[in-house]
């Protein structure tokens, strides 16, 4: 049994969400799962996906920096998840490569001069990804290396939990350029929490 198993009742609820995402990170989604399971991989999701009646042409025809339903990104992931079996682990690794794939993110980050910036500038960053949910760097301690991360009013499938911790590990390993950059959700909505929080961590 897949650990994230998604189902057509499931789907048609992900297809009510009215937000958008950036064609961007959908884009970032296809390449991902070419990274980590080829083009074949590829292929396979898009025949799952055409089986559960969620694959649509616009896939083939996306620009980055146009707006698109946000269940466009959720559900190729979702159902990526479910087709290759992936835990939390892949799931983290996904996200590292979202952001390695990510051309614009990496430019970005290059000119940023300190980790601190960087994430005081992460909730505006966001808000050129997603039309909905809210970014806060709640903590920040260059002295004890770690910082604090919450997500609040997102949560559109548990496959973003882990997605976003590899996401923002590889973001703060790309400026400190460190192998022990680590990054762990502490705080999470589908655990009866308010609000998604993780802790970043680096030597």
């Amino acid at each position: 049994m897949s650990y994230y198993t998604i189902t057509k009742e499931q789907i048609q609820e992900i297809k009510k969400l009215k937000e958008e995402a950036r064609g961007q990170t959908i884009k970032n989604a296809l390449q991902s799962i070419m990274l980590m399971e080829g083009i074949e991989g590829v292929g396979r999701v898009q025949k799952k996906m055409e089986e559960l009646e969620c694959w649509t042409e616009d896939y083939n025809k996306i620009k980055l920096f146009d707006w698109y339903p946000l269940w466009y990104d959720v559900l190729l992931i979702a159902v990526a998840a479910d087709v290759f079996n992936w835990d939390d682990e892949d799931l983290k690794k996904f996200g590292t490569y979202n952001q390695k794939v990510s051309f614009f993110e990496k430019i970005l980050l290059k000119y940023f001069i300190s980790l601190e910036v960087v994430f005081k500038v992460a909730p505006e960053r966001w808000k050129k990804h997603y039309s909905v949910g809210d970014l806060e760097s709640s903590e920040f301690s260059d002295k004890e290396k770690y910082a604090l991360i919450r997500l609040k009013n997102f949560s559109p499938h548990p496959v973003f939990c882990p997605l976003l911790a590899g996401y923002f590990e590889s973001a703060t390993n790309f400026v400190v350029r460190l192998k022990s950059v680590s990054a762990s959700e502490k705080k999470c909505t589908f655990k009866g929490d308010s609000y998604h929080e993780y802790l970043i961590t680096w030597e």
